[in-house]
C-alpha cells in the first residue's frame, strides 16, 4: 500500500514559501505527500532541513516507510568502524524525518511511531559497544579477544528500563 494512500491527515503549513521550496525540491511526489512535505517544511525549520538534507533519500523511502527503517537498521549494523559516528548520525537524521512525516500523516500508529524510535535506540547502543569493544580488542586491551568474539568479548550488559524497555520512546 503507498504512503499517500495511507494518510490520513495532513498538517497545514505555517510558512507557505518554506512549504513551497521543499516541495520545489521533491518533483515527483503524488499531491497528497507534496502537501504533507509543504505543510511539515512550512511548519517545522528541523523537518525543512532534514528534508533538503535528504531528498533523495526521502523520494525513495516514501515508497516503503516500513523497508527504508529495516535497510537503515541494516545499514549502519554493517558499518566500518571508523564510519561508525558519521553513518549514526545519518541514520537518525533520517528516520527522525520519515518518522515525523509518517506520525503526521496518520501513516504509523503511536505504537509504530515510538517502536521505531525505541528500535533506532536500541540498534544504535548496539552498534555503538559492539563498536567500542571491536576498538578495544584491536587496540589489544581485551587480551585473548578477536574480531569474531565481539558480540560477548566486553561481558557488558545494556538494560533497558523506562520508556525504553517499553518500547515508548518519543522524540526528545
Amino acid at each position: 500500500m503507498s504512503f499517500d494512500s495511507q494518510m490520513t491527515r495532513c498538517p497545514r503549513p505555517f510558512d507557505g514559501d518554506l512549504g513551497t521550496e521543499a516541495v520545489a525540491r521533491m518533483p515527483d511526489l503524488t499531491a497528497p505527500v507534496a502537501e504533507l512535505i509543504r505543510g511539515a517544511a512550512g511548519s517545522s525549520p528541523y523537518l525543512n532541513g532534514l528534508i533538503a538534507r535528504e531528498t533523495t533519500w526521502l523520494s525513495q523511502a516514501l515508497d516503503d516507510p516500513d523497508a527504508a527503517v529495516t535497510a537503515e537498521f541494516a545499514r549502519i549494523e554493517a558499518l566500518p568502524l571508523d564510519e561508525v559516528r558519521d553513518g549514526l548520525r545519518i541514520t537518525k537524521r533520517r528516520l527522525a524525518l520519515l518518522t515525523a512525516l509518517a506520525d503526521l500523516a496518520g501513516v504509523w500508529s503511536l505504537e509504530q511511531v515510538t517502536g521505531h524510535l525505541t528500535q533506532l535506540a536500541d540498534r544504535s547502543v548496539d552498534v555503538v559497544v559492539k563498536t567500542e569493544i571491536a576498538t578495544l580488542i584491536q587496540r589489544g586491551k581485551l587480551p585473548g579477544q578477536s574480531p569474531e568474539d565481539v558480540a560477548s568479548a566486553g561481558g557488558l550488559v545494556v538494560l533497558a528500563m523506562g520508556k525504553m524497555g517499553a518500547g515508548e520512546l518519543n522524540y526528545s
